[in-house]
């Protein structure tokens, strides 16, 4: 074996021996890496978004003792638990390790009308899905009334039937929200409302029925800007919804 067959087989040993110390390092940093992480504790519990849930009242149903190892933490469980409560719609749960901070980020839900009692005393707020949320302590939202409800409710559970909840989300995006002062489900769970006063005419009953709630509310608006602002007679006392690209209007009311 010549000297520069003897040099090669060194440097290739060198570079082997490097190239193991180097992976040697990298599966050692690994270890401790992991190592770290599975033994970093919660220091804290930290909530934003909320604004009618009180940020204690998320971490107590959160349930996450400051020490938990981060490890042992579901996220997926500590969301839902959070989302247990009746203002909460969503709850996105992040561990920040280097912090030691478990991050609670909360969407609440958006009042869309108030459930009032057959006393019409305030019971609760409805949002556009039909969920009920509590009255808050101080804050009223401007949103229309909803009779026909029952006053007790459970949080998890929609309160709203169906024509109830097309009509409070289609509300905003039809344009006729601001001529909406009240909405009453029927016993057949068909839903009437009550206007805001529209020019002459004052407050006006309006049959909506139980399908094609969008299509219905951009109708009552059209009609609203087209016929009932520039008509002075004040001789109309219901609108009725309920029939496939029609507007009737009445003298008085049906009964019931």
């Amino acid at each position: 074996m010549n000297l520069d067959r003897i040099k090669t087989y060194g440097w290739g040993a060198l570079r082997l021996l490097g190239l193991a110390a180097v992976v040697g390092g990298v599966l050692a940093l690994g270890l401790l890496g992991w190592q770290w992480q599975s033994s970093v504790t919660v220091g804290r519990v930290a909530v934003t978004g909320t604004h009618h849930a009180p940020a204690d009242t998320v971490r107590h149903l959160a349930r996450v003792d400051s020490g938990t190892v981060m490890e042992t933490i579901d996220e997926a469980l500590v969301a839902d638990r959070v989302a247990r409560h009746p203002w909460v719609k969503t709850a996105e749960v992040t561990k920040q390790r280097v912090y030691r901070t478990l991050q609670v980020a909360v969407t609440e839900r958006t009042p869309a009308a108030l459930v009032v009692d057959a006393s019409g005393r305030p019971a609760h707020y409805l949002d556009p899905a039909g969920y009920a949320m509590p009255l808050p302590d101080s804050g009223a939202a401007d949103v229309p009334l909803v009779r026909g409800l029952e006053a007790e409710y459970h949080p998890l559970r929609r309160m709203a039937p169906p024509a109830l909840r097309a009509a409070l989300s289609a509300l905003p995006t039809s344009g006729a929200d601001p001529l909406v002062a009240e909405l009453a489900v029927q016993p057949d769970s068909s839903v009437r409302l009550l206007t805001a006063p529209i020019g002459a005419h004052g407050a006006l009953p309006v049959l909506l029925g139980t399908g094609k709630i969008p299509a219905k509310l951009r109708r009552l608006r059209a009609f609203a800007e087209q016929v009932l602002a520039a008509d002075t007679a004040s001789s109309i006392g219901e609108i009725d919804l309920r029939f496939d690209g029609q507007v009737v209007t009445r003298t008085q009311p049906l009964d019931g």
